[in-house]
Protein backbone atom coordinates (compact mmCIF):
# COMPACT_ATOMS: atom_id res chain seq x y z
CA UNK A 1 0.00 0.00 0.00
CA UNK A 2 1.12 3.73 -0.86
CA UNK A 3 1.94 6.01 1.48
CA UNK A 4 -0.63 8.42 2.26
CA UNK A 5 -3.73 8.11 4.30
CA UNK A 6 -4.66 4.45 5.54
CA UNK A 7 -7.49 1.89 6.70
CA UNK A 8 -5.54 2.02 10.15
CA UNK A 9 -7.52 3.43 13.75
CA UNK A 10 -4.41 3.67 16.04
CA UNK A 11 -5.52 3.14 19.64
CA UNK A 12 -2.96 4.81 22.82
CA UNK A 13 -4.51 3.99 26.40
CA UNK A 14 -3.80 7.14 28.38
CA UNK A 15 -3.21 7.00 32.33
CA UNK A 16 -1.33 9.66 33.89
CA UNK A 17 1.36 9.87 32.39
CA UNK A 18 2.81 13.27 30.60
CA UNK A 19 6.58 12.98 30.34
CA UNK A 20 6.30 10.41 27.22
CA UNK A 21 3.32 11.17 25.64
CA UNK A 22 4.36 13.55 22.98
CA UNK A 23 6.60 10.91 22.06
CA UNK A 24 3.78 8.49 21.25
CA UNK A 25 1.49 10.81 19.69
CA UNK A 26 4.30 12.56 17.58
CA UNK A 27 5.30 9.22 16.35
CA UNK A 28 1.85 8.01 15.46
CA UNK A 29 1.56 11.48 13.33
CA UNK A 30 4.70 11.24 11.86
CA UNK A 31 3.80 7.66 9.93
CA UNK A 32 4.72 7.63 6.54
CA UNK A 33 1.53 5.75 5.88
CA UNK A 34 -0.87 8.31 7.91
CA UNK A 35 -3.66 6.54 10.47
CA UNK A 36 -7.22 7.18 9.55
CA UNK A 37 -7.78 7.84 12.81
CA UNK A 38 -5.63 8.27 16.25
CA UNK A 39 -8.02 6.93 19.39
CA UNK A 40 -6.39 8.51 22.60
CA UNK A 41 -8.24 6.43 25.72
CA UNK A 42 -8.40 8.73 28.95
CA UNK A 43 -8.19 6.03 31.37
CA UNK A 44 -9.92 8.46 34.29
CA UNK A 45 -6.24 10.15 35.11
CA UNK A 46 -5.97 13.20 37.19
CA UNK A 47 -7.70 16.00 35.95
CA UNK A 48 -4.10 18.17 35.29
CA UNK A 49 -3.41 14.78 33.32
CA UNK A 50 -6.49 14.86 31.16
CA UNK A 51 -6.09 18.99 30.57
CA UNK A 52 -2.56 17.83 29.37
CA UNK A 53 -4.42 15.97 26.58
CA UNK A 54 -6.00 18.88 25.05
CA UNK A 55 -2.57 19.52 23.14
CA UNK A 56 -4.04 16.81 20.80
CA UNK A 57 -7.92 17.55 19.87
CA UNK A 58 -7.05 19.05 16.71
CA UNK A 59 -5.27 15.70 15.74
CA UNK A 60 -6.84 13.24 17.42
CA UNK A 61 -9.81 11.36 18.95
CA UNK A 62 -9.95 12.00 22.78
CA UNK A 63 -12.56 9.21 24.63
CA UNK A 64 -13.01 10.27 27.94
CA UNK A 65 -13.59 7.24 30.72
CA UNK A 66 -16.16 7.79 33.56
CA UNK A 67 -13.35 5.26 35.58
CA UNK A 68 -10.47 3.72 35.57
CA UNK A 69 -10.36 -0.04 34.07
CA UNK A 70 -6.92 -0.75 32.94
CA UNK A 71 -5.23 -1.39 29.70
CA UNK A 72 -7.45 -4.16 28.94
CA UNK A 73 -10.64 -1.72 29.23
CA UNK A 74 -9.18 1.23 27.63
CA UNK A 75 -7.89 -0.99 24.49
CA UNK A 76 -11.34 -2.31 24.29
CA UNK A 77 -12.90 1.10 24.34
CA UNK A 78 -10.86 1.69 21.75
CA UNK A 79 -11.33 -1.00 19.87
CA UNK A 80 -15.83 -0.17 19.95
CA UNK A 81 -15.23 3.07 18.20
CA UNK A 82 -12.84 1.80 15.79
CA UNK A 83 -13.74 3.26 12.56
CA UNK A 84 -10.58 1.56 10.44
CA UNK A 85 -10.04 -2.44 9.06
CA UNK A 86 -7.44 -2.45 11.40
CA UNK A 87 -6.47 -1.41 14.57
CA UNK A 88 -2.73 -1.01 15.87
CA UNK A 89 -1.92 -0.48 19.52
CA UNK A 90 0.60 1.87 21.30
CA UNK A 91 1.37 2.70 24.56
CA UNK A 92 1.86 5.75 25.79
CA UNK A 93 5.01 5.33 26.89
CA UNK A 94 6.66 3.50 23.53
CA UNK A 95 7.37 5.28 20.45
CA UNK A 96 7.17 3.79 16.30
CA UNK A 97 9.52 4.25 13.75
CA UNK A 98 8.51 6.26 10.94
CA UNK A 99 7.59 3.32 8.39
CA UNK A 100 6.02 0.90 10.94
CA UNK A 101 2.30 1.58 9.82
CA UNK A 102 3.24 1.04 6.17
CA UNK A 103 5.18 -2.15 6.36
CA UNK A 104 2.92 -3.88 8.50
CA UNK A 105 0.06 -2.67 6.30
CA UNK A 106 1.85 -4.00 3.43
CA UNK A 107 2.59 -7.37 5.14
CA UNK A 108 -1.52 -7.62 5.79
CA UNK A 109 -1.81 -6.73 1.98
CA UNK A 110 0.38 -9.64 0.89
CA UNK A 111 -0.50 -12.08 3.68
CA UNK A 112 -4.17 -12.12 3.42
CA UNK A 113 -4.11 -15.37 5.55
CA UNK A 114 -2.91 -13.28 8.65
CA UNK A 115 -5.07 -11.75 11.20
CA UNK A 116 -2.23 -10.25 12.65
CA UNK A 117 1.14 -8.97 12.83
CA UNK A 118 3.97 -7.58 15.21
CA UNK A 119 7.45 -6.91 14.65
CA UNK A 120 10.80 -6.80 16.82
CA UNK A 121 11.63 -3.43 18.53
CA UNK A 122 14.47 -1.32 19.71
CA UNK A 123 14.41 -1.96 23.79
CA UNK A 124 15.09 1.21 25.66
CA UNK A 125 16.75 -0.54 28.66
CA UNK A 126 17.43 1.70 31.70
CA UNK A 127 21.41 2.95 31.90
CA UNK A 128 22.16 1.27 28.68
CA UNK A 129 22.27 1.33 25.11
CA UNK A 130 18.49 0.46 22.81
CA UNK A 131 19.37 -3.24 22.16
CA UNK A 132 17.62 -5.54 19.30
CA UNK A 133 15.13 -7.43 21.18
CA UNK A 134 12.20 -9.55 20.26
CA UNK A 135 10.56 -13.18 21.00
CA UNK A 136 9.45 -15.07 18.36
CA UNK A 137 11.47 -16.86 15.32
CA UNK A 138 14.84 -18.81 16.44
CA UNK A 139 17.45 -16.54 15.31
CA UNK A 140 18.52 -13.21 17.47
CA UNK A 141 20.44 -10.17 16.29
CA UNK A 142 22.71 -9.30 19.01
CA UNK A 143 22.90 -5.43 18.02
CA UNK A 144 22.46 -1.71 19.40
CA UNK A 145 19.98 0.90 18.12
CA UNK A 146 23.56 3.39 17.61
CA UNK A 147 25.33 0.29 15.48
CA UNK A 148 22.12 0.27 12.90
CA UNK A 149 19.47 -2.40 11.80
CA UNK A 150 21.21 -4.97 9.48
CA UNK A 151 18.50 -7.62 8.01
CA UNK A 152 19.50 -11.00 8.50
CA UNK A 153 18.76 -12.66 5.63
CA UNK A 154 16.61 -15.70 7.13
CA UNK A 155 13.75 -16.65 6.41
CA UNK A 156 9.78 -15.46 7.72
CA UNK A 157 9.74 -17.04 11.30
CA UNK A 158 6.30 -18.13 10.58
CA UNK A 159 3.06 -17.98 12.35
CA UNK A 160 2.98 -17.85 15.97
CA UNK A 161 1.32 -21.42 17.47
CA UNK A 162 -0.75 -21.53 20.52
CA UNK A 163 1.75 -23.94 21.57
CA UNK A 164 4.72 -21.46 21.57
CA UNK A 165 1.77 -18.94 22.91
CA UNK A 166 1.69 -20.95 25.81
CA UNK A 167 5.31 -20.60 27.06
CA UNK A 168 7.22 -17.97 28.33
CA UNK A 169 9.87 -18.06 25.74
CA UNK A 170 7.47 -16.25 22.89
CA UNK A 171 5.98 -12.94 23.50
CA UNK A 172 3.57 -10.39 21.18
CA UNK A 173 4.84 -6.68 22.61
CA UNK A 174 1.72 -4.47 22.78
CA UNK A 175 3.12 -1.69 20.58
CA UNK A 176 3.56 -3.75 17.87
CA UNK A 177 0.31 -5.29 17.33
CA UNK A 178 -1.66 -4.67 14.49
CA UNK A 179 -4.79 -6.63 13.72
CA UNK A 180 -7.84 -6.89 11.84
CA UNK A 181 -10.67 -5.60 13.57
CA UNK A 182 -13.26 -7.72 12.56
CA UNK A 183 -11.33 -10.51 14.31
CA UNK A 184 -10.23 -8.56 17.52
CA UNK A 185 -13.87 -7.79 17.74
CA UNK A 186 -14.98 -11.63 17.30
CA UNK A 187 -12.76 -12.18 20.47
CA UNK A 188 -14.24 -9.78 22.41
CA UNK A 189 -11.06 -7.84 22.71
CA UNK A 190 -9.19 -7.88 25.54
CA UNK A 191 -10.38 -9.70 29.06
CA UNK A 192 -10.87 -6.99 31.64
CA UNK A 193 -10.13 -9.35 34.52
CA UNK A 194 -6.98 -8.77 33.75
CA UNK A 195 -5.12 -5.85 34.76
CA UNK A 196 -1.80 -6.98 34.07
CA UNK A 197 -0.61 -9.79 31.53
CA UNK A 198 -3.63 -8.96 29.75
CA UNK A 199 -1.23 -8.88 26.05
CA UNK A 200 -0.38 -12.54 26.73
CA UNK A 201 -4.45 -13.40 27.44
CA UNK A 202 -5.45 -12.14 24.45
CA UNK A 203 -2.53 -13.94 22.23
CA UNK A 204 -3.41 -17.20 24.05
CA UNK A 205 -6.94 -16.57 22.91
CA UNK A 206 -6.26 -15.28 19.74
CA UNK A 207 -4.15 -18.51 18.99
CA UNK A 208 -6.46 -20.46 20.16
CA UNK A 209 -9.25 -19.20 18.19
CA UNK A 210 -6.82 -20.18 14.95
CA UNK A 211 -6.14 -16.91 14.26
CA UNK A 212 -2.91 -16.22 12.70
CA UNK A 213 -0.14 -14.28 13.77
CA UNK A 214 3.35 -13.67 12.32
CA UNK A 215 6.11 -11.68 12.81
CA UNK A 216 8.55 -8.77 10.89
CA UNK A 217 11.93 -9.43 12.18
CA UNK A 218 12.79 -5.56 11.36
CA UNK A 219 12.70 -3.40 14.51
CA UNK A 220 9.43 -0.73 13.94
CA UNK A 221 8.99 0.13 17.25
CA UNK A 222 10.81 1.07 20.39
CA UNK A 223 9.83 -0.07 23.67
CA UNK A 224 10.70 1.68 27.01
CA UNK A 225 11.77 -0.09 30.22
CA UNK A 226 12.89 3.11 31.91
CA UNK A 227 11.87 3.32 35.31
CA UNK A 228 11.73 -0.24 36.38
CA UNK A 229 12.37 0.30 40.15
CA UNK A 230 8.42 0.93 40.61
CA UNK A 231 7.34 -2.05 38.34
CA UNK A 232 9.82 -4.57 39.90
CA UNK A 233 8.49 -3.70 43.62
CA UNK A 234 5.33 -5.01 42.05
CA UNK A 235 6.81 -8.31 40.96
CA UNK A 236 4.74 -10.38 42.98
CA UNK A 237 1.48 -8.60 41.65
CA UNK A 238 2.69 -9.36 37.96
CA UNK A 239 3.14 -13.04 39.45
CA UNK A 240 -0.49 -13.47 40.60
CA UNK A 241 -1.33 -12.23 37.00
CA UNK A 242 1.15 -15.01 35.33
CA UNK A 243 -1.12 -17.35 37.74
CA UNK A 244 -4.15 -15.91 36.62
CA UNK A 245 -3.45 -16.91 32.92
CA UNK A 246 -2.16 -19.89 33.60
CA UNK A 247 -5.73 -21.06 35.80
CA UNK A 248 -7.51 -19.76 33.17
CA UNK A 249 -5.72 -21.17 30.45
CA UNK A 250 -5.05 -24.40 32.32
CA UNK A 251 -6.97 -27.15 29.73
CA UNK A 252 -5.27 -25.54 26.77
CA UNK A 253 -1.38 -26.32 28.93
CA UNK A 254 -2.89 -29.32 29.49
CA UNK A 255 -3.78 -30.60 26.05
CA UNK A 256 -0.21 -28.98 24.61
CA UNK A 257 2.01 -30.25 27.52
CA UNK A 258 0.28 -32.07 30.28
CA UNK A 259 1.01 -30.98 33.93
CA UNK A 260 5.12 -30.38 33.13
CA UNK A 261 3.76 -26.94 30.62
CA UNK A 262 1.66 -25.85 33.86
CA UNK A 263 5.20 -26.24 35.98
CA UNK A 264 7.84 -24.77 33.83
CA UNK A 265 5.43 -22.01 32.67
CA UNK A 266 4.77 -21.03 36.69
CA UNK A 267 8.74 -21.80 37.39
CA UNK A 268 9.85 -19.59 34.72
CA UNK A 269 7.42 -16.84 35.80
CA UNK A 270 8.60 -16.95 39.39
CA UNK A 271 11.95 -16.02 38.62
CA UNK A 272 11.44 -12.47 38.91
CA UNK A 273 9.56 -12.17 42.34
CA UNK A 274 12.97 -14.58 43.59
CA UNK A 275 15.23 -12.62 42.10
CA UNK A 276 18.21 -12.12 45.24
CA UNK A 277 16.20 -14.27 47.68
CA UNK A 278 19.04 -16.19 48.71
CA UNK A 279 18.71 -19.72 47.85
CA UNK A 280 15.19 -19.50 46.81
CA UNK A 281 15.80 -18.03 43.52
CA UNK A 282 18.63 -20.70 42.54
CA UNK A 283 16.31 -23.57 43.44
CA UNK A 284 13.73 -22.05 41.32
CA UNK A 285 16.12 -22.08 38.26
CA UNK A 286 17.13 -25.50 38.80
CA UNK A 287 13.79 -26.82 39.11
CA UNK A 288 12.94 -24.77 36.10
CA UNK A 289 15.30 -26.39 33.78
CA UNK A 290 14.59 -29.58 35.29
CA UNK A 291 11.10 -29.45 34.21
CA UNK A 292 11.62 -28.07 31.37
CA UNK A 293 13.60 -30.66 30.24
CA UNK A 294 11.05 -33.13 30.11
CA UNK A 295 8.68 -30.65 28.97
CA UNK A 296 7.64 -32.04 25.25
CA UNK A 297 4.54 -31.62 22.81
CA UNK A 298 2.09 -34.51 23.54
CA UNK A 299 1.97 -36.52 20.49
CA UNK A 300 -2.02 -36.05 20.14
CA UNK A 301 -1.74 -32.39 20.13
CA UNK A 302 -3.67 -30.59 17.54
CA UNK A 303 -2.44 -27.43 17.02
CA UNK A 304 -5.08 -24.90 15.95
CA UNK A 305 -3.15 -22.31 14.16
CA UNK A 306 -3.26 -22.79 9.96
CA UNK A 307 0.34 -23.53 9.75
CA UNK A 308 0.57 -27.33 10.83
CA UNK A 309 3.97 -27.68 10.14
CA UNK A 310 5.92 -30.02 13.28
CA UNK A 311 6.13 -28.11 16.23
CA UNK A 312 9.55 -27.86 17.64
CA UNK A 313 10.71 -28.80 21.22
CA UNK A 314 10.87 -26.31 23.79
CA UNK A 315 14.01 -26.87 24.66
CA UNK A 316 15.20 -26.37 21.09
CA UNK A 317 14.46 -22.80 21.71
CA UNK A 318 17.41 -20.35 22.30
CA UNK A 319 17.76 -18.72 25.73
CA UNK A 320 16.74 -14.82 25.32
CA UNK A 321 19.68 -12.97 26.44
CA UNK A 322 18.36 -9.89 26.72
CA UNK A 323 18.26 -8.48 30.61
CA UNK A 324 17.62 -5.50 32.21
CA UNK A 325 20.43 -4.57 35.70
CA UNK A 326 20.43 -6.85 37.95
CA UNK A 327 19.82 -9.91 35.57
CA UNK A 328 15.70 -8.95 34.96
CA UNK A 329 14.56 -9.89 31.45
CA UNK A 330 11.74 -7.90 29.31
Amino acid sequence: MASGTSDISVIIPYYNRESYMDEAVQSALMQTLKPREILIVNDASQPSSRRFLDRYTSECTIIDLPSNVGLAGSRNAGIRAAQGRFVAFLDDDDVWLPRKLEQQRKFMEEHPECAGVHCAVWAMLPGQPSTYYRRFGTWWQPASEAAGWRAPGEPQPGPLTLAQALTNDYWVIPSTMMFRTDAVRELGGFDPAFRRCEDRDFIIRFCSAGYRIEGIVEPLAKLRRQGQDSLTSRRWVLFRSDLQTCRKHRSLFLRAYGWRGIAWFILEKLQEPTFGIRYVYGGVRRLMWLVKAKCRIKSDYREPVGDQRRLPSPTQRPIDNTTLIGGRSL
